[in-house]
């Protein structure tokens, strides 16, 4: 008599449980952690989606001046506390965060914390966004500017080292204050 042993057939529609399930090669794990890490992928997939978003606003108003009525490049301006030499520059660095920092932020709340429930104003989630920007980006030229001065740094280290650090309070900031999550959930 023939033992009973099972067909290849019938190995095709059978399943494991999805948290039984072994990880198989580089794509099990590369799922595997993607599922336990999503949320912090996918902020960093929107911080960089922003980044590229300043990247290419500032060189299309600034390098490629496609903006017209803005002030010629080089052209001073005083501001009173301070002259800054190139008013483009200024102005176009400064309209490249803000459209960096409204398309992060809508990101962020369309993906990647789009199950957060916490009854909100979008306008205070808003707000908040932009407190922690200021506050990230006063925090990044901070610690570059005294880590290559001060320590000796090299500005490409000093950098490198701000952004781990300032990621991770951008991290927290957004994820524990601006989408909190309900506590009865």
């Amino acid at each position: 008599m023939r033992p009973n042993v099972a067909q290849p057939s019938d190995y095709h529609n059978a399943s494991l449980p999805a948290n039984d399930a072994p990880s198989v090669g580089l794509t099990g794990r590369l799922s595997d952690l993607y599922s336990r890490h999503r949320g912090l992928i996918r902020y960093a997939l929107v911080g960089s989606i922003g980044y590229v978003i300043y990247i290419a606003a500032l060189a299309l108003m600034y390098d490629l001046e496609l903006v017209p009525l803005l002030p010629a490049r080089h052209s001073s301006v005083d501001l009173l506390l301070f002259t800054h030499n190139d008013s483009l520059l200024l102005i176009t660095t400064l309209l490249a965060t803000e459209a960096s920092i409204v398309a992060v932020f809508i990101g962020h709340s369309l993906w990647t914390f789009a199950d957060v429930t916490e009854h909100k104003p979008l306008w205070q989630r808003f707000a908040q966004f932009e407190a922690r920007a200021l506050v990230s980006t006063l925090g990044i030229l901070t610690l570059t500017v005294n880590a290559a001065v001060l320590a000796g740094v090299q500005h490409y280290v000093a950098v490198g080292l701000s952004i781990v650090v300032t990621f991770t309070w951008n991290w927290f900031w957004d994820s524990k204050v601006v989408w909190r999550k309900d506590k009865g959930l």
